[in-house]
């Protein structure tokens, strides 16, 4: 797992690596939570900076902003616009308004929506949650391993029919047998994944609208300070169309401790979770430790393409349960990778400062009450029992 919003996105990688090795060091816990908790900060509070120079580079409106937790406040907002609407997004709306439940409006979102004062849309903001981090790079960690588990599996199944040129016909067996073999190696000698393969760019994630500037003044309002620049586009036409960037961004450690110092809502909100008691100094020594950049998903893209995307033919939740149900293509590793990275990012959540083990190996079987019980356990919170013990 290696995240390019985190500044010590190395250091988690090296800890993910270790945990996926069944390689607990009494430290973790708080390593975790300061990388967790400081580094979300710093990486949010820096895509805030860029989304407001950005927006006044390329437009003169002023920008207001209000916080979006649930995908209904998001999917409303675009709704009750003042864009003219075509007929296409006329219906959309209208079938929307008569069942917002089918939308999938209680998924939780957390971030921004950015809009003038005539209610048109500029741009969104948010952080990935918990959950769809562990998800993707479980899925990235799979792609990864499949394809040897699938290699070895093709082995076992020209044994089985003594048959050098099958390797095709593949039974369930064949595949079980390759991942035990798997389990078992990284069980004795552990497990290295590589950067490349299991990189994460949209932790933080920007939409901007074109109102009217296109891509040429987006791209010279990105590149006009010397603190960002474009390290990958990508066009996307057909089903989903926009245009793709991962934009990266330098860190001003003055402006993000001077911000960190402002927010005691923040301080006190993870007071708990951290042991010290030099809260904001601690924050200022271990952030400048790390790199000193961030990386940003920034999609551009149409207020018509957008609605498409929350309400239409690209609903991004319908997009997420393909690839949940893509994921079961990998086995027991993959499951037991999401299950480990999850519980990892939940220590960091959590109040805890300590644990005996992790819980989840790589090489087990697990069901999801397993993990839903260990992380309730983080929290001190009550198994869901009739019988109590």
């Amino acid at each position: 797992m290696y995240l390019s919003a985190f500044i010590h996105r190395a250091e988690l990688s090296k800890i993910t690596n270790r945990w996926l090795s069944n390689q607990l060091e009494p430290e973790d816990p708080v390593k975790i939570t300061r990388i967790i908790m400081y580094d979300s900060f710093a990486a949010w509070e820096t895509l805030l900076l860029f989304i407001n120079n950005l927006l006044k580079r390329l437009t003169s409106v002023p920008a207001e902003r209000i916080s979006v937790s649930y995908k209904k406040e998001l999917k409303d907002f675009l709704c009750n616009t003042n864009y003219p609407k075509t007929d296409r997004i006329k219906s959309l709306i209208s079938d929307y308004t008569k069942m917002p439940e089918f939308y999938y409006i209680g998924s939780p979102i957390a971030g921004y929506i950015y809009h003038d004062r005539f209610l048109n849309l500029l741009s969104i903001c948010r952080f990935k949650r918990v959950r769809r981090i562990a998800e993707k790079a479980s899925r990235y960690a799979s792609m990864h391993i499949h394809n040897e588990v699938n290699a070895i599996a093709q082995e076992f199944s020209r044994k089985r029919t003594k048959n050098p040129h099958n390797g095709q016909m593949l039974l369930h067996d064949d595949f079980i047998k390759a991942e035990k073999l798997i389990m078992a190696r990284i069980k004795e000698k552990g497990i290295e994944l590589p950067i490349r393969s299991v990189a994460i760019n949209d932790i933080l994630g920007a939409k901007l609208i074109d109102n009217g500037y296109g891509e040429k003044k987006l791209e010279s309002a990105i590149i006009e300070s010397p603190e960002t620049k474009i390290i990958e586009k990508e066009r996307h036409s057909g089903n989903y169309n926009a245009v793709h960037y991962i934009v990266e961004l330098k860190v001003d450690f003055d402006y993000i401790i001077k911000i960190f110092k402002k927010n005691s809502g923040y301080q006190t909100s993870i007071k708990s979770r951290l042991p010290v008691d030099r809260l904001y100094e601690d924050f200022a020594e271990f952030i400048t430790t790390g790199a000193d950049t961030v990386h940003v998903d920034l999609i551009f893209t149409t207020f018509d393409e957008l609605v498409e995307s929350e309400i239409g033919r690209s609903m991004h939740e319908n997009r997420i349960f393909r690839q949940r149900q893509d994921q079961k293509l990998y086995g027991n590793i993959s499951t037991n990778i999401e299950y480990i990275i999850e519980y990892l990012l939940a220590v960091g959540l959590s109040p805890v400062a300590h644990i005996e083990e992790i819980p989840i190996k790589i090489w087990g079987r697990y069901l999801p009450d397993t993990l839903s019980y260990q992380i309730r356990k983080l929290y001190q919170m009550p198994e869901y029992s009739i019988i109590e013990k």
